[in-house]
């Protein structure tokens, strides 16, 4: 490869990607791995959100079990008491807290407890509930991060199999067109003189050829982009018009001159 060629695809690239210029416009390819993203995120959020509420339905259950535990003890305390009862009758009238204060004030704390214990249980429920539909909500946001991966792989795939197609085409033209694959890019380079006539206004058949091809396969790759290098105003505005005629948006096509340049360079970057 020249040191031309390389100066204009280094020159390309630059012009593609440089800060806000940024070439390659958002793109329903771009929106979807944008939302793929999204998706990602609110999928960990929900995660997170999941083992938040596992942790608290865990401590209420220890905490239910802890005020079971207490329920019993009382209950065995409360028949123990009216086991004595007979023989500490005596004490219990003597004093200021009766007998029948004592087992009140037991049933008191007996109500307590069994209220709390119902709360803490219809708590426990709650969560168990919102964990219930979190899981839901979590396989559903699961499914379409799946499916827009699938759709992304086979977008990358079917643009593989085009630019590979295009690059075929190309060399079937003529054997003076040279295509260079680099990644989800093509670089094209022919002689001027093949693409444009004389004085440069007019497309030549392989030009037209040319235009047409490279046209529709930017037209069918929703990222993709094309960039054109030549060495004058004139051919650039004849290849540009030959783009636009091949339904390649405005957006998405850019030109470069290069002044005494002697050959054509078409980047088409599909990332």
């Amino acid at each position: 490869m020249t040191v031309g060629p390389l100066v204009a695809f280094a020159a390309a690239a630059a012009l593609l990607f440089s800060g806000a210029g940024c070439l390659v416009t958002k793109t329903t390819y771009d929106m979807k791995s944008n939302e793929a993203d999204s998706l990602r995120e609110a999928l960990a959020s929900v995660n997170r959100e999941n083992a938040t509420l596992s942790r608290q339905a865990a401590a209420d259950r220890e905490t239910i079990a802890a005020l079971a535990a207490q329920i019993r003890e009382k209950d065995e305390s409360l028949n123990r008491i009216s086991e004595e009862t007979a023989a500490a009758r005596q004490i219990y009238e003597g004093s200021q807290l009766t007998r029948e204060q004592f087992i009140n004030e037991l049933l008191e704390r007996e109500k307590a407890t069994g209220k709390r214990f119902q709360e803490l249980s219809a708590r426990a429920e709650g969560y168990e509930q919102e964990l219930e539909r979190m899981k839901k909500e979590r396989d559903i946001l699961s499914g379409r991060v799946e499916r827009l991966q699938e759709e992304r792989l086979e977008a990358e795939r079917q643009r593989d199999e085009r630019l590979a197609g295009l690059s075929e085409e190309l060399r079937r033209l003529s054997p003076e067109i040279a295509v260079y694959p680099m990644g989800p890019a093509l670089r094209i380079v022919v002689p001027e003189k093949l693409v444009l006539g004389e004085r440069g206004g007019k497309l030549t058949k392989l030009g037209s050829a040319l235009m047409a091809q490279v046209a529709a396969a930017v037209a069918e790759i929703p990222s993709a982009s094309l960039v054109v290098v030549t060495g004058g105003k004139t051919s650039a505005e004849a290849l540009r018009e030959a783009a636009v005629k091949g339904k390649i948006p405005e957006g998405r096509l850019f030109s470069q001159v290069r002044a005494k340049e002697r050959q054509t360079e078409l980047l088409l970057i599909a990332p």
